[in-house]
């Protein structure tokens, strides 16, 4: 009997040694933070009842069992309350710690909540949470307690969490504050100055060399003022775009468990109801209670609106201060200083002040992260609401807790963005405008750069259409005022290079401007191509025109019909197949000639923008100015030519037949005048004209000017 009584002893033994090791387990589980196995671990022992199990041994390791849940309850807590902990650790708390709850309502409706809780400590963050705390489960975050306990998991997570951000919130304000103070104390010393200067002579002692170090303090204080603007901004954006992302999964996490919640609680109400027969007015008093304390608790939604919202609109206000300093001109957003308020007049200027542009361009990446961030988190919000709010009717007019924080950071992308293209667009008249005074070029290529890397830089580009459109035409019109200003005291030459470099620019720079912006403001720039070629065209136009009023000019001294000889004395000279090209003629085309060259090496076969080419104008404008001097000459000269009427008349005809496709309808009709005048004077029968006009000699006269000029007219062939 004996034998079977250790035998069955053993037997037992062995069956039950599995939960013996239990509480050993959970112990190192919680030693290795692995609370998913603790409470799995810990549900194994929950087959021991307590209330009908006899077995000292038993009861003693469910109690033990009882008391490693608690500390891992409490472990638990303390990385739901720790500001350090991720998203996913915070995740696999709340499920855990929610596990363990549901195994310990038996536990603790038997015995008192805190006592097991109190007991001795096993692991270091219980140790931590029972000598610091009040109250088991309570934390104090920046004043505000918080006892975890009175609130189910992710609800409690949540409080915690968006304590800890808005706790943070506070100090990103509160140690930029401090940073422009410690700045403008150690190196704005002005006040420590005017103080000492009242002391009689003291100012008057200073040296030259002080105070050029005085004035460096001053101006080097300010710069570093700015710098702690755009690192006070770059931290605070770091701050949101870490934590919003983290409290949404928390604020999702909650917003499922209190559905869960919910659904239990109408499935216990309607299973009482069901099973209520004749003590159904109690049980379901019982029931509306709980219920009643079910609706009253905070919500995911709720906790979003009262923490949440106000401090990350703190946060906004606070960015937008540090990178705005103050609102753009014109614009209707009111930015309010978020710290500074009670700081001397000298700092609250350059904390007011805009950031220069580099700073600027820093800061605008910042926002447009942070934009994206609450965007993205506003999207997803839309999914955190009360319960009550699910019906179609709510879903089509429910706002989110979080859109005046999107609206308010949209207004300030866009005006730090307005900001850096009017800078860009700034620092490019600058380049554009030396480039042009002093080499005579019109960098289009720096405008078009700009506008490219504006589009890579901007997210709210056609909200900054405006500053686009005006940053293009300033520095098309700072180009063009270059450009004038390097044309003074400057030969022809130097203005045929600022007509081709506007040509140039109208022809292909401009346009591509005008399609690269088109892209980048979504066509909302309609006007900018006439504008910007009206601006250039009229430089253009004045450029050209004096050119063809110097070639005007030239033509003038040229085209001149010289000396001329009486008929005695060509009688000794040579015959006609043997006379010289006339000089005066020589003089004309070589004038004419110089001009194509001229125009042709500067500008090119390019061509106006109504399609005619500057050659062309050139050609005509020099052609027309040598036919009308000679013909005007030959009219004031009438008496003296009339001896060789004939012969000029056939030298106007070899002109007009070479120069015709250049010559206007007006100086053709002023040139086919003065020949008929010049056959009407012919002596017809003495001189050098004797035997030419319309007739065969004349033709012969003609072929005999085309070969002796055939040089000419091949120059100005095509």
């Amino acid at each position: 009997n004996e034998v079977r009584k250790v035998q069955s002893a053993l037997a037992v033994l062995q069956r039950v040694a599995p939960l013996l090791q239990v509480p050993s387990l959970m112990r190192q589980h919680i030693e290795n933070a692995n609370f998913s196995l603790v409470v799995k671990a810990y549900r194994k022992v929950l087959v021991i009842d307590k209330n009908h199990c006899d077995v000292d041994l038993l009861q003693y390791v469910r109690a033990k069992a009882g008391e490693a849940a608690q500390d891992a309850r409490q472990d638990l807590e303390l990385i739901l309350a720790d500001e350090t902990s991720s998203g996913k650790s915070l995740l696999d708390a709340i499920r855990d710690l929610g596990e363990l709850l549901e195994l310990l309502e038996e536990e603790e409706e038997s015995k008192g909540e805190g006592t097991p809780a109190n007991k001795g400590v096993t692991t270091p963050r219980s140790s931590g949470q029972a000598n610091n705390a009040p109250k088991v489960g309570t934390f104090t975050i920046d004043r505000h307690v918080i006892c975890v306990r009175d609130y189910p998991p992710a609800l409690a997570c949540l409080f915690l969490q968006t304590t800890h951000f808005r706790s943070l919130v506070d100090k990103a304000v509160a140690g930029a504050e401090a940073s422009a103070e410690r700045i403008f104390r150690g190196d704005g010393t002005d006040n420590a100055s005017n103080q000492s200067s009242t002391g009689g002579n003291s100012s008057s002692e200073m040296s030259s060399a002080g105070a050029s170090s005085q004035r460096s303090r001053d101006k080097r204080w300010k710069f570093e003022v700015l710098e702690a603007r755009v690192d006070a901004t770059k931290s605070a954006v770091t701050l949101a775009k870490n934590w919003l992302p983290r409290l949404l999964q928390i604020g999702l996490a909650t917003q499922e468990a209190e559905k869960r919640r919910m659904a239990r609680l109408h499935r216990r109400r309607k299973m009482s109801l069901l099973s209520a027969t004749t003590s159904s007015g109690s049980i379901s008093t019982g029931e509306n209670e709980s219920s009643e304390g079910e609706k009253s608790m905070m919500s995911a939604h709720d906790v979003f609106k009262t923490i949440v919202n106000p401090a990350l609109t703190r946060l906004v206000e606070h960015i937008a201060y540090c990178s705005l300093g103050c609102a753009n001109q014109g614009s209707k957003v009111r930015i309010s200083a978020t710290f500074g308020r009670g700081s001397a007049e000298r700092l609250r200027v350059i904390l007011k002040s805009p950031l220069p542009p580099t700073q600027t361009a820093r800061c605008a990446l910042d926002l447009a992260e942070l934009a994206e961030a609450i965007q993205e988190s506003n999207e997803g919000i839309l999914a955190i609401r009360s319960i009550g709010d699910d019906s179609e009717g709510t879903k089509i007019t429910y706002h989110s807790p979080l859109e005046r924080c999107s609206q308010l950071t949209n207004d300030a992308v866009i005006m730090i963005e307005q900001r850096v293209c009017i800078y860009s667009f700034d620092a490019c008249a600058r380049k554009c405008s030396i480039s042009a005074s002093g080499s005579g070029v019109f960098d289009g290529d720096a405008l078009l750069q700009c506008v490219q890397k504006l589009s890579d830089d901007l997210t709210r580009s056609e909200e900054c259409s405006k500053e686009i459109e005006k940053g293009c035409y300033m520095v098309s019109q700072k180009c063009c005022e270059g450009l004038a200003g390097y044309v003074k005291d400057r030969s022809d030459a130097a203005r045929l290079r600022v007509v081709a470099e506007c040509a140039n620019a109208l022809n292909t720079t401009i346009v591509d401007v005008v399609r690269e912006v088109s892209y980048l403001t979504n066509g909302q720039s309609e006007s900018l191509e006439s504008n910007l070629s009206s601006v250039i065209s009229v430089l253009e136009r004045e450029m050209f025109d004096v050119f063809l009023e110097s070639v005007k000019r030239n033509v003038s001294a040229c085209a001149r019909l010289g000396f001329i000889e009486n008929p005695s004395d060509q009688q000794n000279k040579k015959t006609d197949d043997s006379a010289p090209f006339p000089p005066y003629l020589a003089a004309s085309f070589l004038t004419i000639v110089r001009c194509r060259a001229q125009v042709e090496r500067a500008l090119r076969d390019l061509r106006r923008a109504e399609g005619t080419t500057y050659q062309f104008l050139a050609l005509q404008t020099a052609s027309d100015g040598v036919v009308e001097n000679i013909c005007l000459e030959l009219k004031s000269k009438l008496n003296h030519v009339r001896p060789q009427a004939d012969v000029f008349s056939i030298h106007l005809q070899f002109l007009i037949s070479t120069l015709k496709k250049y010559l206007s309808d007006d100086i053709l009709s002023l040139a086919s005048d003065t020949r008929r005048m010049l056959l009407s004077a012919s002596t017809g029968g003495r001189g050098a004209g004797k035997g030419m006009g319309n007739g065969p000699e004349g033709l012969t006269a003609v072929e005999n000017l085309e070969r002796l000029g055939r040089v000419y007219v091949m120059c100005l062939g095509e």
